[in-house]
């Protein structure tokens, strides 16, 4: 496995047995590749952009028999099967952990003002959104990665649709950490949920869905309603997460956003078809040129 992953630029930890890099087949401006290996050796590619796999292999100078019967190398690897939602007992427990973290602006100087500056979040709609703060290294539960934990974060809870949080993201405030934004880890044979729901102060407004949670948050902060998904590269083959949108979303005035890119229109592609065949009428709202996302341009307006 190591010697395909140095064939990858900038490529990083996701989660165990998956990581991201740069997109060999395409002038790719961040990592928009995704790559995992399964218990039975096989590798998976796949461009959120769109790129073929024929495509993606022939760049990397491989064959597509390359990718089986590969040694993992005491690397970490994802079951074959997918894993189910997260159960109770880890919802409950990720309210008890999100509960023992900082929140307000007294608790949290550093994770306000950013949330303020950035997002064009007040302290009463963070408090509102559940945001919370990470300190920096201490004890914390075996699903918070040690490269989360390094260092301090704007810590985002990822909720359902019923206001239930089911996952969460931080985000480096040090500016030292190379990775931005760090998901929880799956527990064995579980996962958190790709997406999280983020209600605006006037739930008649329209539901923009977005890529990550940074534009999310400067939708809520322009008074939207807005839906973040992680993992967008998957979500063709993630039935379970587009059904869960498609419910949550149905009778309500819903946009897709997608980063002003070729895989933020490959995601608002994917998401409008997938809710269209869900009989969930959406329209794509378009970025205007020059702006690489919603929150870019959000800050400059």
């Amino acid at each position: 496995m190591s010697e395909i992953l140095d064939r990858l630029e900038e490529w990083r930890d996701y989660q165990g047995g998956e990581w991201v890099a740069r997109c060999p087949a395409h002038d790719d401006g961040k990592p928009s590749l995704w790559i995992n290996l399964k218990s039975n050796g096989m590798v998976g590619l796949a461009c959120r952009a769109g790129c073929r796999f024929e495509d993606i292999v022939a760049a990397l100078d491989l064959l597509p028999r390359h990718l089986f019967n590969v040694d993992p190398e005491g690397l970490a690897v994802v079951a074959e099967a997918r894993p189910e939602p997260v159960s109770p007992f880890l919802t409950a427990a990720l309210r008890v952990w999100l509960d023992s973290l900082p929140a307000g602006q007294h608790d949290d100087p550093a994770a306000t003002s950013y949330a303020f500056d950035r997002f064009g979040l007040s302290p009463a709609e963070q408090d509102r959104l559940g945001l919370r703060w990470w300190p920096g290294p201490q004890p914390c539960p075996e699903w918070v990665p040690t490269s989360f934990v390094r260092y301090p974060r704007l810590v985002v809870p990822m909720a359902d649709f019923a206001g239930v949080a089911r996952g969460a993201q931080g985000r480096d405030l040090s500016g030292r950490c190379p990775v931005r934004w760090i998901s929880l880890a799956n527990p064995d044979g579980f996962e958190w949920q790709r997406f999280g729901v983020f209600p605006g102060p006037d739930p008649g407004a329209p539901w923009v869905l977005a890529e990550g949670l940074s534009d999310p948050l400067a939708i809520v902060a322009d008074g939207f309603n807005a839906v973040g998904v992680r993992g967008a590269a998957l979500l063709n083959n993630d039935p379970t997460t587009l059904d869960a949108l498609a419910a949550g979303l149905a009778g309500r005035d819903v946009r897709v956003c997608g980063d002003n890119d070729r895989s933020g229109r490959e995601f608002a592609r994917t998401i409008l078809a997938a809710l269209n065949e869900r009989e969930v009428p959406a329209r794509q709202l378009t970025l205007p040129a020059g702006f690489k996302d919603y929150a870019v341009w959000r800050e400059t307006r």
